[in-house]
């Protein structure tokens, strides 16, 4: 009996210096009162993603049939999408920071957080907030619900590190890397011009809604009387979607220079809607530090490894040679 009577006062007093605290910063005692709930778990129901800088800089994400856009102008690299909606579903509060520490974690939340609202597939915000910096263990970051003056540190499930990082403002690092972003059964007609091979170019063109056809991309190469193999030119079409470039190079000062010159090929695709997409690539011939062509031990050129893209909607971009050899087919491959 005198144990029980010492356990009820000793926690009597543990809720007394509760209400004491909570009296004292005028806060409640609950991480949900605080504010503190930062995810929105089920991404199903987030339709948009808005991310403002403190120099008004704005970035947003929307979801658009299935297909999320960036800033209403490109579609985004799917994986890229992935690690966004793992981390708005996943925020969690690591801790709360001492109230020492307060003025100074507002502060600079005031000067160098982004604010980031996720809304649903109606526009409704769920959930408003400002993320900041890296807190001093290097693992957690502070953040503050929009509305509150209550600052946390904090983290993602299974993640170490700044989260602050998963929302960067830098639109094409939001980018979709697909080259040919349709569908196969899209295309109506894909042809490849060699300027320098003009026998092997050729021109694979859809009559209805499924037969295929091969003919040469130049009136005057002599046409194959082989059969045609209709496997063949379906086969070519659906290795589209998985071409990836390697990455956006719009800033590039040799650009003009380098869509002057004489292409390895030139690749046309159009699609059911008429829009009709032309990507120019240029070899990448291996220098050495001062500009010389490198040759191996016979003392041929290097072969290419990586290729100039320029598009005829206005990006400039770099491919690798192994996965878009798998598309450099000749006239001829078509027939049996």
């Amino acid at each position: 009996m005198k144990r029980n009577i010492i356990l009820f006062l000793v926690l009597a007093g543990l809720i007394g210096a509760a209400i004491w605290m909570s009296k004292v910063y005028n806060k409640p005692t609950t991480l949900s009162d605080y504010e503190g709930s930062f995810a929105v778990p089920d991404t199903t129901m987030i339709g948009y993603i808005q991310v403002v800088d403190r120099d008004g800089n704005t970035l947003h994400l929307d979801r658009k049939a299935g297909t999320w856009y960036v800033n209403d102008r490109y579609r985004v690299e799917p994986r890229v999408m992935e690690e966004m909606l793992e981390t708005v579903s996943q925020l969690e509060v690591k801790y709360i920071p001492p109230a020492s520490m307060m003025p100074n974690i507002i502060k600079s939340l005031g000067a160098h957080g982004r604010r980031v609202m996720v809304s649903d597939l109606q526009g409704n915000p769920l959930k408003t907030y400002y993320i900041g910096g890296v807190a001093p263990e290097g693992t957690g970051t502070y953040c503050m619900m929009e509305g509150s003056d209550q600052p946390f540190v904090i983290t993602m499930k299974y993640f170490h590190g700044s989260v602050s990082a998963r929302f960067f403002m830098d639109e094409e690092d939001w980018r979709d890397h697909s080259l040919f972003p349709m569908n196969a059964e899209d295309i109506i007609s894909f042809g490849i011009e060699y300027p320098r091979f003009r026998e092997k170019s050729f021109m694979i063109e859809r009559q209805g809604d499924q037969k295929l056809t091969v003919r040469p991309f130049y009136d005057l190469t002599p046409r194959i009387k082989r059969e045609l193999d209709p496997d063949r030119p379906a086969s070519l079409l659906d290795r589209l979607k998985d071409l990836r470039i390697e990455g956006f190079d719009n800033q590039n000062p040799e650009r003009d220079s380098i869509s002057q010159t004489l292409p390895f090929c030139v690749i046309y695709v159009t699609t059911r809607d008429s829009v009709e997409r032309v990507t120019t690539l240029h070899s990448i011939v291996p220098h050495d530090r001062n500009g010389a062509i490198l040759l191996d031990n016979l003392g041929r050129t290097l072969q290419v490894e990586r290729y100039h893209v320029n598009s005829n909607w206005g990006d400039f971009m770099m491919v690798q040679h192994q996965p878009f050899s798998k598309i450099f087919w000749s006239y001829d491959m078509f027939f049996k």
